[in-house]
This record gives C-alpha cells, structure tokens and sequence, in this order.
C-alpha cells in the first residue's frame, strides 16, 4: 500500500474567466483559454502540473481563435467563423519560445492525432486530408488509416451505484457519489450541503474496505457542476464557482 495522502498541487487564479482546458500529459503541461468578458478577446495560458505559468495571457489575433489543443509542447489554436469556413484557420506557437509560431489559413482544423494534427484544404467539403506533423511543422499526405489517435490521457470518475461503504456512512453526501480507482486505492469525491446551502466537494481516499483520508477540495460553491473534477495520472483537477480559479489536489 503506498504511503502517499492527498496533498494540494496548486491553486491558481487566471486574470479572466476559464472558457477551455486542454491537456498534454506526457510533456506534463496544461493550456487554459481564459475570456475577457469585456470585449471576449481570448487569452492562453500554458501552465505545468506543478503550477507554475509558462506562458501567461499570450494574446489572440483575434476574438475568432479557440483552444484546440497542445501537444509536443505547442499550443495549438483553431479559428472559427459563425459564417463560412473561408476564415478558418490554425495556429501553432511554441510554449516555450511563443515567437515561434506558424499560421495556415488555407487549413481547417479536424482533430489531434497523435504526433500531430488531422487538416483539410477549406474550400474542400469532405476527403483530401492532410496530416501536419508537429515535430517537423510539415503538412504531409498521410494515410488516414496509419495515423493514431492523441491521447491526452484525462480520465473522469464514474459515479457509483453499489452500496454505500461504512466509511463513508458519517458524511452528508448530497445525491451523487463518484470514484476512481488507482493502483490499490480508491477515490471517492461527492459534495456536501452547508448550512448556508453552499456546496462543498469532499474527496476521500480509501482502500477497499477503509477511510485513509479525506478533506474539503472545494468550499462555498452556490451550485454544482457538471463535471466534479478530471484526474491526469494520479492528479486531481478542479474548478471553483468564480471560473478563474483552477485547483489541483495529488491523490
């Protein structure tokens, strides 16, 4: 049984309200899309598991670019039009070195592949894709069939619907109760009602049959939401009531 508890890995507050996450696991980096709600020009923000900003409130061109993704420690953005495909577009921009970037506006973004990104010519309605590899920041012809898909490796906790175990008996879950099971343990995260009808999200580690830890991730939450919380390998990742916030806990 490993000795490890549940200990906070960071807890940031971005300049404006979160719009998007995305996850590169394997370079252990986090994108963020924040909006600034008075004009909603976006803005990206690349931070490590440990917290810490690689790239803070990078600028967008314009109001039109979105997240896509990151991988290979690029930040990889798409630009949408509510009209046409012809303003469509992608962006990568090292996270490192955000001078170093490139832009295709002749592209439309389909989706991340592993190693790279799945495109088509846009004036091109279906067929003709092509694969643009982030290593090289060539577009290839690739077979469709030869590439793999990116996986970001982010796992979110079902909810469970077997009996209740003792060890959780003492605690006021309100509805829902979700877990994980990592190695030998398990996480278990469930929100409870406050006297001032406020939510908190409680997450408890166990073993199969015993409390090990808990504690409260998240306090003072007017509302629930729709997801409770994402897990990368063996960390947790939340978001609190305000949409700037950003917590992670190491379970």
């Amino acid at each position: 049984m490993t000795n490890q508890t549940i200990s906070k890995a960071f807890n940031i507050l971005f300049t404006h309200p979160i719009w998007r996450i995305e996850i590169d696991a394997e370079n252990r980096l986090i994108a963020v899309e924040t909006r600034n709600p008075a004009d909603t020009l976006p803005y990206f923000n690349v931070i490590t598991f440990e917290g810490n900003y690689i790239l803070q409130d990078f600028k967008a061109i314009s109001k039109e670019w979105v997240l896509a993704g990151i991988q290979s420690q690029k930040l990889i953005l798409k630009k949408i039009s509510s009209n046409s495909p012809i303003d469509a577009g992608i962006q990568v921009i090292d996270c490192y070195q955000p001078q170093q970037q490139e832009t295709w506006f002749n592209y439309l973004f389909l989706e991340m592949t592993s190693g790279g990104l799945l495109l088509r010519p846009k004036m091109v309605e279906q067929g003709m894709q092509f694969f643009l590899n982030l290593k090289t920041m060539s577009i290839e012809n690739k077979k469709e069939d030869s590439l793999k898909p990116f996986d970001g490796q982010i796992v979110y906790p079902v909810i469970y619907n077997g009996q209740i175990p003792e060890f959780l008996t003492d605690f006021v879950i309100n509805n829902e109760i979700w877990i994980s099971a990592l190695d030998d343990y398990f996480i278990w995260a469930f929100y409870e009602k406050n006297n001032d009808n406020h939510y908190q999200i409680r997450i408890v580690r166990s073993t199969k049959d015993r409390l090990m830890e808990s504690i409260v991730a998240i306090a003072h939450l007017p509302l629930k939401f729709f997801n409770i919380y994402f897990l990368v390998h063996k960390q947790i990742f939340l978001l609190t009531d305000n949409k700037r916030e950003f917590v992670s806990y190491l379970v």
